[in-house]
């Protein structure tokens, strides 16, 4: 079958010369927002700002930035920004991204697009009410399997969806036992927050976002809390003994209005063999795409019934030179040049939100929550 896979281009430059400044000086900054500015010929890296001095100094001496702040206001007052990425904790989405707008920058913030739903409506609309670009760092869209599965649902191979599982286990990987990510006030949860919005929103992609009716969710601290299942990153910025009061573990069941169902399997840490594996069952054909992780090759399978037989099918998948993130940030400038929309849209964030929120409020409940 011919498919036509996206991204394949090599980046270009692009008329416009943007001037980015990084908000937060952490792991994602120099491991994925930073690097993939400095392989783009159109983007100059001007300015990086973290409330830990020493940390933004360290970073900007070792990928060459010129300018240090420690007040995200002062960096986007001072440093002529034209494009922002927000790398802080996760209640900080917010006021970050939607004071970037308003100062005309356009922003890619990093996941969650938000902490609560009223803060991604208030980035909405600050989006809208400016005219710039924001979009949200969810680069497992841009990996090879989802490209191609999402081309293939879009071709009908699979049909009409009516179910779909998306499973993201980690054996020890609790980011950092009094890092942000352990603490509710600024993570505003656990591994639904971190994780759960990868697996979540590949899953809706790939299902063409339909509008949540409800979900039912159980969530759990099991780990966390004795000081078990840490992994190696997230370093202590909190004020204060170390704590970790977010949840480590979620499972949770989501009705959709298409009548369509998604389960969603998250944890940070578990005694079982770390997975990462998203299923879907259509009306024409099935598929399973499980990403490359812990020396396990990356892999999609197609389900199918043709002549009268069961078949399974190994598509071959797109080939890339880059990072996801690297296509993320660069298929985002490419659009705004277009004066097309992001592929990551607040909108569809929105929605997301919603739906992480709506567990959380479920698990705290034990009810049903109706998101409608």
């Amino acid at each position: 079958m011919a498919i036509y896979y996206p991204f394949l281009e090599e980046v270009s430059a692009t008329v416009t010369t943007y001037r980015a400044g990084v908000i937060g000086a952490g792991f994602i900054a120099a491991r994925g927002h930073i690097p993939a500015y400095q392989r783009l010929p159109n983007v100059r890296l001007e300015a990086i700002c973290d409330v830990d001095g020493q940390r933004a100094a360290n970073v900007a001496a070792q990928f060459g930035i010129p300018r240090v702040f420690t007040d995200y206001r002062a960096m986007l007052q001072e440093a002529n920004l034209n494009l922002v990425s927000v790398c802080g904790p996760n209640v900080l989405h917010a006021p970050m991204t939607i004071e970037a707008l308003e100062a005309g920058c356009h922003v890619i913030c990093e996941k969650p697009m938000a902490a609560t739903p009223a803060q991604a409506e208030a980035m909405l609309a600050a989006a809208e009410r400016t005219g710039r670009g924001l979009t949200v760092g969810l680069h497992l869209r841009y990996e090879p399997h989802t490209v191609a599965l999402k081309a293939l649902a879009e071709a009908g191979v699979l049909g009409k969806v009516y179910y779909a599982r998306a499973t993201m286990w980690r054996r020890s990987g609790i980011p950092g036992y009094g890092s942000w990510f352990t603490n509710r006030d600024l993570a505003g949860a656990g591994t639904v927050m971190d994780i759960g919005v990868h697996a979540l929103d590949l899953t809706l992609h790939i299902l063409d976002f339909p509008q949540p009716l409800a979900v039912s969710a159980i969530t759990g601290a099991y780990f966390g809390p004795r000081r078990e299942g840490l992994g190696w990153w997230g370093a202590d910025i909190c004020e204060g003994p170390a704590r970790c009061d977010v949840e480590d573990n979620a499972v949770a069941f989501i009705r959709l209005a298409d009548g369509a169902a998604l389960t969603l399997e998250v944890s940070w840490a578990s005694y079982a063999r770390p997975e990462e594996r998203y299923q879907f069952l259509g009306t024409a054909g099935g598929a399973d795409i499980a990403p490359e992780m812990y020396g396990r090759e990356q892999r999609l399978r197609l389900y199918r019934q043709e002549h009268g037989q069961a078949v399974d099918i190994i598509p071959e998948l797109p080939r890339y030179s880059n990072s996801g993130q690297d296509r993320l940030i660069a298929d985002f400038l490419g659009r705004l040049e277009r004066g097309e929309p992001p592929l990551i849209t607040p909108r569809q964030q929105l929605t997301v939100v919603r739906i992480l929120h709506g567990i959380l409020e479920s698990a705290a409940t034990g009810r049903e929550v109706v998101l409608t």
